[in-house]
């Protein structure tokens, strides 16, 4: 009797387990940062709006630095119709970053609104300038307000 009540236990943790898997990255950290995969990324990405993508790795301490900062910008962008704010695990989605040249972590890239020839990003790494850069890039004039 022991042994199958454990089994119901376990089979309940998978269960747990998977539907935590199978939920979108984007569930997981808000709504703010859009999580792009192989399969999204050029359904988002090129069309009618700019996107700042910043291209990371979960392990990196210099992106769990910058995850804040980014998280506060895709916040205070939210409802900007102009410009996506989003993210590319580079573990999970290799070749999506080894086809934009990434070799370091994190890397942010502009790409330009109708465009997927990106613009690397080189300035500091906190939501302020962020949002300058998005400023003039993108030609808006939103503030990062949080």
């Amino acid at each position: 009797m022991a042994i199958s009540q454990i089994s119901r236990i376990f089979l309940a943790i998978l269960l747990l387990a998977a539907a935590f898997a199978a939920a979108p990255a984007a569930l997981a950290d808000g709504d703010d940062v859009v999580a792009l995969t192989e399969s999204t990324f050029e359904k988002e990405v090129g069309k009618d709006r700019g996107a700042l993508v910043e291209f990371y790795a979960p392990w990196c301490g210099h992106c769990k630095k910058l995850a804040p900062e980014y998280e506060r910008l895709g916040a205070s962008f939210k409802k900007a119709k102009s410009v996506l704010i989003a993210k590319v695990d580079c573990d999970e989605h290799k070749s999506l970053c080894s086809k934009y040249g990434v070799s370091g972590y994190p890397t942010i890239q502009w790409f330009p609104k109708g465009s997927l020839e990106p613009k690397k990003y080189e300035g500091q790494r906190t939501a302020e300038a962020l949002a300058e850069f998005l400023n003039t890039e993108g030609g808006g004039n939103l503030t990062c307000s949080l």
